[in-house]
């Protein structure tokens, strides 16, 4: 099995970015890993699955490792399901390690005793099915893969007022990010979610938009002109909506402080977040690029509480998909 590893390593780290916590922060992709053992349990979780592996070194050591990938439901769609993992099966995984446990790491391949070889990202090359031709936004849709970094540095650090300052300085992103308590997080990372689809409905004369992605859901009120004073506040806000042409304008406010990207790096600095505070308000416009069969998201974000200057646009493209929605199930994290 150890001849698949840098294979693995130069074809599938690109794609490490999609997992739905940022990567880096928790794996170091320079030290790769080979594990062979009997699964002692496969933990069918989202946000994350873990698989727990006992080995036995040539010296005969025996250690257990808990690994993780994917949510379980990413997995099972990309043919790696829980029948495969039942314990006390041989199997074969690589991946890379973990910076802070030496018995954990990230897997990204499965090597199974009849030869099969199974990324997490799905088989390699496979051809997409053809695309159902869309003439709205509405159906489902599924996020294109765009190499966007899912922790690095973030500009908008530098424009922080002393209260979005005093905020940052009070969050530890290994311990305080809503994913790790399996709430929804910002709007715009729910919008950033990869290999889970979104729905786009009506309801009456409303506008429903259902992610996959932490079982979340958003009511777009399109028979009111304001966001009520009165609306209770929460991590997605309230949202109204109108349409200008075929464009789906949202607007939405009554936000409670929530995380926009959970690592943000700086050099000589240790690990923050990029936090709003509870006064965003965000502006998104749905269309859809009927040329490119695209559904295009485009948000703006306005937080003066916590920034001096307004955010750069946020844009994400999909595509069309035959997915249902699964529930999500989300369990919360044990933390490292």
């Amino acid at each position: 099995m150890k001849k698949y590893i840098l294979f693995v390593i130069t074809t599938l780290l690109p794609l490490l970015a999609s997992a739905h916590h940022s990567f880096a922060p928790h794996f170091d992709a320079d030290k790769p890993v080979s594990i062979s053992g009997t699964i002692i349990e496969y933990e069918r979780r989202n946000p994350h699955a873990y698989l727990n592996i006992r080995a036995e070194d040539a010296s005969g050591r025996v250690t257990d490792w808990r690994c993780e990938s994917h949510g379980f439901t990413q997995l099972a769609r990309n043919g790696i399901t829980p029948e495969m993992l039942a314990p006390g099966t041989r199997v074969g995984i690589s991946g890379s390690q973990h910076r802070r446990d030496p018995n954990m790491c990230f897997f990204d391949m499965v090597y199974l005793e009849d030869g099969r070889e199974l990324s997490v990202n799905g088989p390699r090359g496979q051809v997409s099915s053809q695309e159902e031709q869309r003439d709205s936004i509405f159906g489902t849709w599924m996020l294109l893969p765009g190499g966007f970094a899912t922790s690095g540095p973030q500009f908008m650090m530098d424009f922080l007022t002393p209260e979005g300052k005093a905020a940052v300085a009070q969050y530890n992103p290994f311990t305080d990010d809503p994913t790790y308590r399996c709430e929804p997080v910002a709007i715009r990372r729910v919008w950033g979610a990869p290999g889970t689809p979104l729905a786009i409905t009506r309801q009456g004369d409303d506008v429903v938009i259902s992610y996959e992605w932490m079982d979340a859901k958003r009511i777009i009120h399109m028979n009111q002109d304001v966001v009520p004073l009165d609306a209770e506040p929460s991590i997605l806000g309230y949202s109204i909506g109108h349409f200008e042409d075929d464009t789906l304008v949202i607007e939405t406010g009554r936000f409670t402080q929530g995380v926009l990207n959970q690592f943000v790096t700086a050099e000589g600095q240790p690990m923050r977040g990029l936090l709003h505070s509870d006064q965003l308000r965000t502006v998104e416009r749905l269309s859809l690029d009927q040329e490119r069969n695209r559904l295009v998201m485009s948000m703006d974000h306005y937080d003066d509480a916590f920034f001096s200057r307004d955010f750069p646009n946020y844009t994400r493209e999909y595509r069309p998909s035959t997915l249902d929605i699964q529930p999500f199930g989300c369990i919360p994290e044990q933390l490292k």
